[in-house]
């Protein structure tokens, strides 16, 4: 028996071919594969195959594939053999060389699983452990290398001290690199500061930056991938251990370092300083955390907190004083900061915030909502006063106002509440469903620092809020709405009231929220704020000036000597001693 066939494939991903016995052609013909002389597999060629059928090979039944996870092939180059059973009769291009993979596809995966799981003496799982560890650092390392584009920086570092005219332009300097760094990953919708950093890093990126970010807990969730489609790279476990370890694989390579938050500054400013010596600092408050725990102790009479406030009061402005630009939300913190810190350079930067009004009208809403953060102190107290105090003022007058509360990590004392008239809604997710629902929010905060998030929020979708003076704080707000801040459960409860049952003053405080966060909470602000904070445009003008400062010393030192000063003959002979070569003037830094 003579059989007809080739061998189409063989590679790590696959063998195929085709067989075909034309002394007996409807029987399948079966096949042996071999491996450096060993079987390996048993296929039957009868798989259809259109362009064979179209060959008048049989009816086309006659193929086979024998996919790389059937095949236990291995990692260095190996004889592939596909005979036919029986006779032994090698197909055409049988035996076939396999080379070593150089990509690392399925077929790799697998033996090099079979190699590391295969069992082992103590001393080999060691030595296996430690060529691992050695390949995987030295692919971060590569990986790292590739991510902060260190070749073109090194390429531009080098010719900005050696480039001549005569070697053409020089090379392009590398795209700007903003590293941030805070304590989680940011999640739009969990908490202002999500919110406010995940707003700055899109302005960073609008400014030029190509963005980098890493939480200093190295986890990630779904943020991650938020973060990824707004083209923010993000670095956790395993492609990074620690933030140390991020500043000193790409050590030099960012121009720009954000410290979100005080523990995230007082804990990571000496490594910065360490590893990006050239790096501009910002330090980024989010909130004065000592103001907003003095309040804490005055409000809820606990002194024991003044000691921690005081502490971190100066975490504070150690990290302040020991940043090029110091970053905050609001106008009162920003004077706070300007006062203890003369001769720190303090911005007001706020973050982007979208005006999505809800469509329902007045009379097609009901109720009064709270919304916040229960991992933050003051939402606590504030939700507590609001079922303790305020509401039960307002339900004396009318009794059938609905109140909702709703917030991540809700605590069991607040999801279980004390009147039916509360609705607990603990997923945020549904936070615009909810504002689309109600005539208005209260934020009867306490105590606290920062802006507010869900001030803004509620705004944004046009719907009143109701606060309190430190709700209020820092936001600077235009008389319509300063008339919805009352400091006692009282006057929150007469606000409250009166907003919920009149359209004309419930459609003026939309109207005022609305233009307020138009106006002053956009993408244009942030930009402006964050580029004065960057000194960015200072740092074209320096970049242009440095270009000019290279040619001019690269025109200077190939120019012919000329007669110099004795101040001059002075400096040439110390260089000269201390062995430098007077044509290698290029090279010395300014």
């Amino acid at each position: 028996m003579h059989v007809k066939g080739y061998v189409d494939e063989v590679s790590h991903d696959r063998i195929s071919g085709w067989a075909w016995n034309p002394a007996a052609p409807l029987v399948p013909v079966t096949l042996v594969i071999a491996v450096d002389g060993l079987p390996v597999a048993q296929v039957v060629a009868n798989s259809y195959r259109p362009d064979i059928e179209a060959a008048g090979i049989a009816n086309g039944r006659c193929s086979f594939i024998v996919p790389a996870d059937t095949l236990a092939l291995p990692l260095q180059s190996a004889i592939v053999e596909v005979r036919v059973e029986g006779t032994g009769q090698h197909l055409v291009h049988s035996p076939a060389r396999l080379e070593a993979p150089i990509e690392l596809n399925l077929s790799a995966r697998q033996a090099l699983v079979a190699l590391l799981d295969s069992p082992a003496s103590e001393q080999a799982l060691l030595d296996r452990a430690q060529f691992l560890a050695g390949h995987v650092d030295r692919l971060l390392a590569r990986l790292s290398d590739q991510q902060c584009n260190r070749a073109g920086r090194v390429a531009v570092q080098n010719r900005k001290w050696r480039w001549t005219q005569a070697e053409g332009p020089p090379p392009p300097r590398p795209q700007a690199r903003a590293l941030v760094i805070d304590s989680v990953m940011p999640r739009c919708g969990r908490d202002a500061g999500s919110q406010a950093v995940t707003s700055h890093m899109q302005s960073l990126q609008r400014l030029g930056f190509e963005v980098t970010f890493v939480p200093t807990d190295m986890q990630h969730d779904d943020g991650a991938d938020a973060l990824a489609t707004l083209g923010i790279v993000s670095m956790w476990e395993p492609w990074a251990g620690s933030v140390e370890e991020v500043l000193r694989r790409q050590a030099g390579a960012f121009d720009l370092i954000y410290l979100h938050r005080v523990g995230v500054a007082s804990r990571y400013l000496p490594l910065v300083r360490h590893y990006m010596p050239r790096a501009r600092l910002i330090y980024s408050v989010a909130d004065l955390h000592s103001l907003r725990l003095q309040r804490q102790a005055k409000i809820q009479g606990l002194p024991e907190l003044i000691p921690l406030a005081n502490h971190i009061r100066n975490q504070e402005q150690a990290a302040a004083a020991s940043c090029h630009a110091v970053l905050t939300h609001s106008s009162v913190e920003a004077a706070i900061l300007r006062q203890l810190l003369p001769r720190s350079e303090i911005h007001v930067v706020p973050w982007a915030v979208p005006a999505r009004p809800t469509p329902a009208q007045f009379h097609d809403r009901a109720g009064v909502a709270f919304v916040g953060s229960f991992t933050h102190e003051p939402n606590l107290d504030a939700a507590f006063w609001l079922m303790d105090e305020i509401m039960p003022l307002v339900w004396q007058y009318d009794p059938a106002i609905p109140c909702f509360i709703a917030g991540f990590a809700m605590p069991e004392a607040i999801a279980q509440p004390r009147d039916p008239r509360i609705s607990v809604i603990a997923d945020l997710v549904k936070i615009d469903d909810l504002l689309g629902r109600v005539r208005l929010t209260v934020a009867p905060l306490a105590f606290g620092a920062g802006l507010k998030g869900k001030v803004l929020d509620s705004m944004a979708a046009g719907v009143p809020c109701v606060c309190t003076p430190v709700a209020a704080e820092g936001f600077d707000l235009p008389q319509p709405l300063e008339a919805l801040i009352a400091g006692d459960a009282a006057g929150l409860a007469s606000i409250i009231l009166r907003l919920h049952s009149d359209s004309a003053a419930f459609g003026a405080a939309r109207k005022a929220g609305l233009a307020y966060v138009s106006h002053s909470f956009n993408e244009t602000v942030t930009d402006a704020g964050l580029r004065r904070a960057t000194r960015l445009d200072e740092a074209a003008v320096k970049i242009a000036a440095d270009d000019m400062s290279d040619q001019s010393a690269t025109a200077a030192c190939d120019a012919p000597l000329k007669a110099t000063s004795p101040a001059n003959d002075h400096r040439v002979g110390r260089r000269q001693r201390s062995g430098k070569k007077s044509g290698l003037c290029r090279t010395t830094g300014r």
